[in-house]
């Protein structure tokens, strides 16, 4: 005759024992499984990380300039373009003038050194500071002005040019002061604008890496 399930302490036990545990392995693997799956999101969202910051996101842009090197138009690229000599050509003067001129309208004085500081790399900052430091051109601007006009500017090599200009200064009344003759060797490289408000400081992307200049006799 079979025995009473209700009667088997083995049967009674096995019973308690699924009522009071059972619950808790079914929960504990439960988080098991949740915690595999987060580990899973988890690994596959730091490899998408990974592979868009390995993605370049610099945009190039085309700059379109008229005959005497000025931007007239600008917008992206699938890839840079070297830029003629030219271009380079009126830029390194351009560069001269803006930080070579003084003019007693502040806003313009400020939109040339703005163009000029744009075109500078770190180490020819410190060196145009100092520059300023001794020659103030708001300073000189209570008493004078100077106008610069560009005599030549011609490549020594692929990444440094000559520029060649005359300095006119004169009294705000309109009185000669002095007229000078000044050289420059500026050494230069290239970086690819990044905004488009950067390009609208310095259109080509030109750097000046160092420079010196001296007064002609």
């Amino acid at each position: 005759m079979a025995s009473n399930d209700s009667t088997n302490p083995y049967i009674s036990a096995r019973r308690e024992w699924n009522e009071r545990y059972g619950d808790y392995i079914a929960q504990k693997r439960n988080w098991q499984l949740a915690a595999f799956i987060s580990l899973g999101l988890s690994f596959l969202l730091v490899c998408a990380l990974v592979y868009q910051s390995s993605q370049s996101s610099v945009q190039p842009f085309i700059v379109e300039v008229d005959k005497i090197g000025q931007a007239v138009a600008v917008a992206p690229a699938d890839k840079a373009v070297e830029f003629d000599e030219r271009i380079v050509r009126a830029q390194v003067a351009n560069f001269i003038s803006n930080v070579r001129s003084v003019t007693t309208d502040t806003t313009v004085q400020k939109q040339w050194l703005d163009k000029a500081y744009a075109m500078l790399g770190p180490a020819s900052l410190q060196a145009m500071n100092d520059h300023f430091k001794a020659n103030s051109p708001f300073a000189i601007a209570r008493t004078s002005k100077v106008q610069v006009d560009i005599i030549s500017a011609l490549p020594l090599s692929k990444e440094s040019w000559q520029v060649q200009w005359e300095e006119t200064r004169k009294g705000l009344d309109g009185r000669l002061e002095s007229r000078t003759r000044w050289q420059a060797v500026l050494e230069i490289g290239f970086t690819t604008p990044k905004t488009a408000e950067v390009i609208m400081l310095n259109p080509t992307g030109l750097v000046i890496r160092g420079f010196s200049w001296t007064q002609q006799l």
